[in-house]
């Protein structure tokens, strides 16, 4: 069983789940030549010269409909594959709250703005997009171009018939076009790994050179992401309803509307009840919201005078400080006027390695990814405060389980060594540090033997700022660590959140949640580590971050949603069990408190561990060493070694341990 974990859903991929027929394409596909000059890795921004602006800290490039055509059949004829993002209202809504989906969108090759509110934002901001590139427009006139330079396109999704009436409407306004092939594929069929080896045995044969993705958003950019590998030298583009606007299905706003940007009231009136929450209830406050920040960063860079690459190098920026004089930490995605003081020096490289001018305005100046300079990921793994599950499993909370087939500590290892491969890193040691009185975590599997190392802090007074602080000699003042509580299954894969917390550029960025309480994952650079003082106890939350905050800068992301859920209590890894299965089965995970769902989402017998299949085991997790007998109910519950529930007997919402004589 191989693991294959993107920015998406976790999926799982063996030789069972798929047609041996999709196998054979696989191979076949990953066989060919790669594409000359084709980094499958290469970041984005590496790819084009386009400047970029950013919006809520999504960048997208400053490009016309016309230069976006040019750049896709240009790197076609250079033998280079890629991916086109067009973000609306939503989209951008959506990457300020899902860290997944914002990863997936800042790793597209091209990301053009597809909605006239972002268009204004960013005039109003003072760095106006050049024009509105929208998905619905590009089909045509991206399939215009293609068949002037003798190249093909695919059509996949839509509704039912969609796919083939919009192949015809394109081949009859351009009778040179090639088109080599259209599929709409049924319901569901993301869940159903023979379908989607369908769609990839379709794709292989027909090896068009654009493939046009219509299933609206985001379930087209995370089928992209997922199928885009077999056929790495083609362009692909997420059109969402484009193929019923064709066909006419569906039809679109007249020109005037679209200019002026009510394209969005046409499509209201036609489908008010199925676009009312989307549009009134969620776009028109986001809107309002984002065009009222760009105007005050507009009213402000408006006071500001141009800063090039070269006065940022020979000049001191003031740093905006609080009442203590202390540099405030970063509360939005975009700092004031798109400066970033303290790490001028780091972006300047990265400019002269991408060519872009030493004069050109800073806001046209591309962000470099810093994860290559990424050391380790460091697993706090122990704590001094002990809870009636740590003190009853009689093991490290990293070795709970957390399916079938692995524990919470396989889950992280999984994690860091997808986030080595995202990085472009050889290897990424995964250091866990545990206290004196912890148990070391023993679950690993084999596959990352190696990969990782148990640390033992036989001191009880140093803390987890000292413990870092003693860390940080191993490295360099440049290199960043990746500092995790270990006690959280997390809801993001790890290699999103380190991209989203590298793209603040703090020396220490961490994830805040709405109620101020951290999420438990900080990237910090190891010079910033020095302040500490190298003995006594120092705690990292109320000492060293604001030791660390007076001389560097600590970069927040505040989110609504959590990016890992803890599992220090009973109650707290059954509703970690309970969101991390529902996610795995694609059920909707619940954001309504009142809400009830009482249909079970797992049940884990460990090996050593004795439940009687005539017993119900729901929501819950038998450990090894632990019973339940036959006719016995338990839910919601943990039982733990030696502990018993008795025949016909009821566990709900409980630790079962064993009794004490």
């Amino acid at each position: 069983m191989r693991m294959y974990r993107r920015y998406g859903e976790i999926t799982w991929e063996g030789a069972e789940a798929a047609s041996a027929q999709a196998a054979a394409t696989a191979v076949k596909v990953a066989e060919r030549p790669k594409a000359p000059g084709r980094s499958q890795s290469a970041p984005r921004r590496e790819r084009t010269s386009f400047s970029t602006v950013r919006l809520l800290g999504v960048e997208l490039h400053a490009v016309t409909e016309k230069r976006t055509i040019e750049f896709i059949l240009d790197e076609l004829d250079a033998g280079k594959g890629g991916v086109v993002v067009t973000p609306n209202l939503d989209h951008l809504r959506r990457c300020t709250r899902d860290l997944s989906f914002g990863a997936l969108v800042a790793e597209a090759d091209l990301v053009v703005a597809d909605g006239m509110p972002l268009i204004w934002a960013s005039r109003l901001q003072g760095t106006p997009l050049p024009q509105r590139v929208a998905g619905s427009d590009l089909i045509s006139s991206l399939s215009a171009g293609a068949a002037k330079r003798g190249r093909s396109i695919f059509l996949l999704g839509g509704a039912t018939g969609t796919a083939e009436a919009a192949a015809k409407i394109l081949q009859f306004a351009e009778p040179s076009l090639k088109i080599t092939g259209h599929y709409c594929p049924p319901f569901g069929f993301e869940k159903d790994d023979h379908e989607i080896g369908r769609i990839v045995n379709l794709l292989a044969s027909a090896q068009p050179d654009i493939v046009f993705v219509a299933l609206g958003s985001p379930k087209q950019e995370y089928l992209i992401q997922r199928i885009r590998k077999f056929l790495p030298s083609a362009w692909w583009l997420g059109v969402g309803v484009s193929f019923s606007f064709l066909c006419g299905d569906v039809r679109r706003a007249p020109r005037w509307m679209q200019k002026i940007g009510l394209e969005w009231i046409h499509r209201f009136a036609q489908e008010p009840r199925r676009l009312f929450h989307r549009y009134i209830m969620v776009g028109l406050p986001f809107g309002t919201k984002l065009l009222g920040k760009s105007a005050a960063r507009g009213l402000t860079n408006r006071f500001r005078r141009p800063v090039t690459v070269n006065q940022i190098l020979t000049e001191t920026i003031t740093v905006p400080t609080n009442g203590n004089g202390h540099a405030r930490p970063e509360t939005s995605p975009l700092l004031r006027g798109g400066i970033r003081p303290r790490v001028a020096n780091r972006r300047a490289t990265g400019d002269r390695a991408n060519n872009v001018g030493t004069d050109a305005p800073l806001s046209s100046v591309s962000h470099p990814r810093n994860l290559a300079r990424l050391r380790a990921v460091v697993l706090l793994g122990g704590s001094v405060r002990a809870t009636p599950l740590s003190e009853s499993i009689n093991r490290s909370l990293l070795d709970l389980p957390l399916d079938a087939n692995g524990s919470i500590f396989n889950h992280w290892l999984a994690h860091a060594a997808d986030l080595a491969r995202h990085a472009g890193l050889e290897r990424l040691p995964v250091r866990v540090m545990v206290n004196r009185n912890t148990p070391e975590p023993m679950s690993a599997t084999a596959p990352y033997y190696g990969a990782f190392r148990v640390e033992r802090d036989l001191s009880e007074y140093r803390g987890t700022g000292g413990i870092l602080r003693d860390l940080a000699v191993d490295y360099a003042d440049d290199d960043l660590i990746l500092v995790c509580n270990g006690s959280q299954v997390l809801v993001d894969p790890l290699a999103a959140i380190a991209t989203a917390l590298d793209r603040k550029h703090g020396d220490v960025t961490l994830i805040s949640h709405n109620d101020g309480t951290p999420s438990g994952v900080m990237l910090i650079t190891c010079k910033t580590l020095r302040v500490i003082p190298d003995s006594g106890f120092v705690d990292m939350k109320e000492q060293a971050l604001p030791a660390i905050a007076s001389e560097h800068e600590v970069t927040v992301i505040h989110r609504r949603r959590p990016t890992g859920l803890p599992v220090r209590t009973q109650n707290d890894y059954v509703m970690a069990l309970r969101h991390y299965h529902s996610r795995r089965s694609g059920k909707p995970t619940l954001s309504d408190p009142l809400a009830e769902d009482w249909l079970p989402a797992f049940s884990i017998v460990e090996q050593g561990a004795t439940a009687d299949p005539r017993a119900h085991v729901h929501d819950s997790v038998v450990l090894r060493g632990g019973i339940v007998e036959a006719g016995a109910v338990v839910v919601r519950s943990i039982v733990c070694p030696g502990g018993v529930v008795k025949r016909d007997r009821q566990a709900v919402d409980q630790l079962v341990c064993p009794i004490l004589k």
